[in-house]
Order: structure tokens, then sequence, then C-alpha cells
């Protein structure tokens, strides 16, 4: 077995990596009129002015988004890790729920909120105290959205830099005469700079390529990014070597983007005094203490109470058209439809089963590469790490479409099945089970696997009874998060759909397009208690494994 393990390897990266990037590659140089390859798509693609158009929008909201997110993150990082502002361990801790449901939830939320017709925002807030109504849909409500959902990617970097860093430093700068916007202009931030730039790069990348709001919230208005210009061309009529086209310049700038993120990234450093690190001083606020407080309110409610909280309210509504009174609420008839409706059941239990198999199938992939770069003397160890992290340089809108070119025809023929799902899943959580499995493998001792082997173990049966026991920590949080992630993956899945291989996040998505909006707040409190529960359940296992 354990000469198998390279192989093993090999097939799987092929699958997961060479077929959909190659795929893409030559899918884009086929010319259908002709039967002939070449550039000829290229030329045709990139000089469409609606083409043009979505390219630039995507680039402008990727700014305008990371400008935003920074002004929210960089303040906000600061008062939770180096004030005495009230509430902020609370406040550290909730700015992950962001993450709990997907950016398209959100978005619905929003429209729900701050809709020309019938947002509740505008209808009982802004109208009656004289402000103009705000319009949700467009560019500016993509920007809001998508600032408020991806700004937790710059804050936990950056209050992680600010809480590692030795406040001696600053001290120092004082002590030499600095005042304190000086010391925090000349010393804190420059130290703070890698893990904004990595988060903010993160931003960007995110905002770049996302799907789902900017097709509810722009669709209506006809704006368009790169994800959705995509869709279009694959639907009206199908050009999926336009498509591809599209998808080639958009992989090498993001792989370009994440390597260089990575080397940055991995180049920081927080501390440069020898002595005890991370040891930091409180700045105490005095009456600012409370402004500071009231800012981390805002940002909580703007960012998970309002948005997630008006699905609820959705959720016990007959009809969102009418005043919300008394008479206008029901229990549980909108999560009794739920049920009632075929689709939607089968299209819940497709995505938890999916999710579920790809999360336990990335772990064994990731399992074995790492064995492989960490144990074996096979010459394939150069490339393990990078074929393992290819796929972050694909977004889902790309990703999909490499799937249906590479799998939906000769010789798999899986378009159209939850097959072509699961393996597009699969490929989307690749990267972050090696990331997760490799930090724990360092941990674990070489010599505890070597002496069951000389006890007569088997290769096989040494991993299953010494090494994954080790890893079961590392191993138990990354099958968590990849749970949560895939069970609303969108992005991936409406490339993939063809009405037969239903998933709830593509449904979800479709109703809220139907304007059923309360059955779309029924599912929408549904996936997000699972992914909640599925959380909490976790963390009570890691803490039972941690006391033990």
């Amino acid at each position: 077995m354990e000469s198998l393990a390279p192989w093993l390897w090999v097939a799987a990266t092929f699958f997961l990596v060479v077929v959909p990037v190659g795929s893409l590659l030559w899918k884009s140089l086929e010319l259908p009129e002709s039967g002939s390859r070449g550039l000829d798509n290229y030329a045709e693609v990139l000089t469409q002015g609606s083409v043009l158009e979505a390219i630039f929008n995507s680039f402008w909201i990727g700014t305008a988004t990371t400008i935003g997110a920074l002004l929210i993150a960089v303040p906000f990082a600061f008062l939770v890790s180096r004030t005495d502002m009230p509430g902020r361990r609370f406040f550290r801790s909730v700015a992950v729920l962001t993450f709990a449901a997907p950016s398209f939830i959100a978005a619905m939320g929003w429209i729900l909120l701050l809709g020309p017709r019938g947002g509740l925002l505008n209808e009982y807030v802004l109208v009656p105290l004289g402000l103009p109504a705000f319009d949700i849909f467009g560019a500016k409500g993509i920007i809001l959205v998508l600032t408020l959902f991806l700004y937790p990617l710059v804050f936990l970097p950056v209050t992680d830099a600010l809480d590692n860093m030795d406040s001696r430093l600053e001290e120092a700068a004082e002590s030499a005469g600095a005042t304190r916007w000086h010391t925090l202009r000349a010393v804190t931030l420059p130290l703070m700079l890698p893990p904004i730039f990595s988060g903010s790069l993160l931003v960007f990348i995110s905002a770049f390529v996302i799907f789902g709001p900017v097709a509810l919230l722009g669709g209506p208005v006809g704006f368009q990014t790169i994800p959705t210009a995509m869709l279009e061309l694959m639907t009206f009529p199908p050009r999926i070597e336009y498509a591809a086209v599209l998808g080639l310049p958009v992989l090498f700038a993001l792989g370009v983007l994440l390597y260089l993120q990575r080397k940055l990234y991995g180049k920081r450093a927080y501390t440069t005094v020898g002595g005890k690190p991370g040891q930091k001083r409180t700045v105490e606020l005095g009456v600012w203490r409370w402004v500071a407080w009231f800012f981390g309110f805002v940002v909580l409610l703007f960012s998970i109470v309002l948005p997630f909280g008006v699905l609820l309210l959705t959720s016990f509504r007959k009809a969102v058209g009418l005043p919300l009174t008394w008479d206008n609420l029901v229990l549980f008839d909108n999560y009794r439809a739920l049920v009632e409706r075929p689709a939607i059941l089968e299209s819940f239990w497709n995505s938890l089963w999916i999710a579920l198999v790809a999360t336990v199938a990335s772990i064994v992939v990731a399992v074995l590469a790492v064995w492989l770069l960490e144990r074996s003397r096979t010459r394939l160890r150069p490339a393990i790490q990078p074929f393992m992290l290819a796929p972050l340089a694909f977004p889902g809108a790309i990703l999909g479409i490499a799937m249906v070119i590479a799998y939906s025809g000769s010789p798999y023929w899986l378009g159209g099945t939850l097959t072509i799902m699961l393996l597009a899943y699969l490929i989307r959580v690749v990267p972050q089970s090696f990331t997760y499995v490799h930090a724990g493998f360092k941990q674990v001792n070489a010599e505890t696997e070597e002496a069951a082997r000389v006890l007569g173990a088997s290769w096989s049966e040494s991993m299953r009874r010494v090494t994954i026991p080790l890893l079961r920590g590392p191993i138990l949080s990354i099958g968590v998060l990849n749970f949560v992630l895939l069970f609303r993956e969108l992005d991936v899945s409406i490339f993939l759909f063809t009405g037969t291989n239903n998933v709830a996040p593509v449904i979800l998505y479709n109703l809220a397009s139907e304007s059923q909006f309360q059955l779309m707040g029924a599912l929408s409190v549904v996936m997000l208690v699972i992914n909640l529960g599925v959380v909490l359940v976790a963390r009570r296992l890691l803490g039972v494994r941690v006391a033990h």
C-alpha cells in the first residue's frame, strides 16, 4: 500500500488540477466555426464593449470594497486589541460570525431592508425621518454588502498582529520624544502593514470574483462583473469557449496576486526586540470608551444583526408587500412550505451529503499529500505543495466553467449530475485541508510512527491507528470549516446547475430571483442554524478533546 501512495496522489492531482486547467486552456483556443484552434477567441472576447465594462467593474468594485473594508477593519482592530473599549472580547468573537452565511444571503437581507419597494429601513426609518430612500440595487449596494461581509479578512489578521506586537517598541519611540500620533504613524502602522496588505489582497480577490451579491444586486439594473458576464456567455446563447477565454487571464492574475500575498505575508514580523514578545499596553480612552463601543455596535448591527435578523423576521411573514403588522405574521407556515416542496427538500439533503463527502475526501487527499511531503522519499515532493495549493487561484465562477468543460462531455459525461458538484466541491476545499493537516503534521513526531512499524504494523495500519488519531484536532477543525463553506457554496454550484442536480444554495438563489422572499427567509434561517450548530458541536468536541 505504501508503494501505491505516490500513484494515488498523482491520480488525485490529475483529476483535481491538471484536467480542469488543461481543459479550460484547450477550450479557449477552440474555433467552432472553422473546427480549428487559435487565438481568435481572445481577440473577439476582449474587444467586446460589454466584456471590457465587466472587467472594469470587477476592478473598481474590488478596489472600492477593499478601501471600505480597511476603513472599518483597521480602527476596529486597534480598538479591540489596544484600548479599554467595553465589550472588546465580544466584538472580537462575533466578527467571525459574518462568515456563518454566504454573502448572497447577506445581500438578500439587504434587499429586504433597503429595496426601493418595501424595504423595511426605507419604509419605517429613512422616509419617516424625511431622508431619501436608499436603493440597494446597483454598484453602491454591492460595495456596501461586500464591505460589511469581507471586512473580517482584514480585521482578524490585523488584530492578531496588534496582539503580538511588543509595545516596548512604541515606548522606546515615546521615550525618545515622539508624540503618540508620531509613534502610531512611524512605529505601529509600519509593523501592521504586512497583515493589512495580506488582508487587503484577500478582500480584493474575493470582491473581484464574487458572484452572488453582484447577480442579486446588479442584475436588476444591468450591472455586470466578470463572473456574471461569464454566466451570460454560457447561456445567451452558450459560447463556453468565450467564457473560457475570460477565465484564463483572471486565473493568471489571481495566481500572481496569491503568490505575492503568500510571499509578503510570510515575511511579516511583529516583534524585533529580543525578550518577551506580545507585551502590549492598553490605551485608556476615558469618556471616548463609549464612543468606541458605539462604533463596534454599529459594525455588528450592520454586518450581522440587520441582514440576518430581517431574514428571520421575513420567515414569519405572510407577504413581504403588506405592512409589517401582527396580521401579517405567521408561525410555521413558511417552514412547513419548505418541507412540502420536494425540490427544496431534495436540494437540502443533496447539499448535506455532498458537503460531507467532499469534506472527508479532501481530508483523505490532504493526509496522503502531507505524508508524502513529510515522510516519504518520493521524487514528487517538490511538486506536492504547489499542486495542492493551485486551486486557490480558482474563483468559483472559473472553477465552475472549467468543470463544465472538463467533465460534462466525453469521456466522463458528468454534466447535470451531483457527481460533478461533488468533484468541484472537493477541488474547492483541498488547499485549506492541505494547509491545516500540514500544520498539524509538523507536530507529530516521526518516531511514533516508526515505533508502530517496528512492532509490525503495516503502513495503512500505522496511519489509521497512530497518525490519524494524532491529527484529530486539525482534522476536526478543517472538517467543520469545509462543511460550513460547502453547505452554502453558490459560486461554483450556479455554473454546474442544470435543474436535475438541485442543491440548497442554488434553490435559495432562485427563490430570491423569483421574489419568494418568505420561503427564502425560512430556508436561509434553516441553513444558518445548521451551520452554527455544526460549529458549536465541533467547538464542544474540541474542548472535550483538549480537556482530556
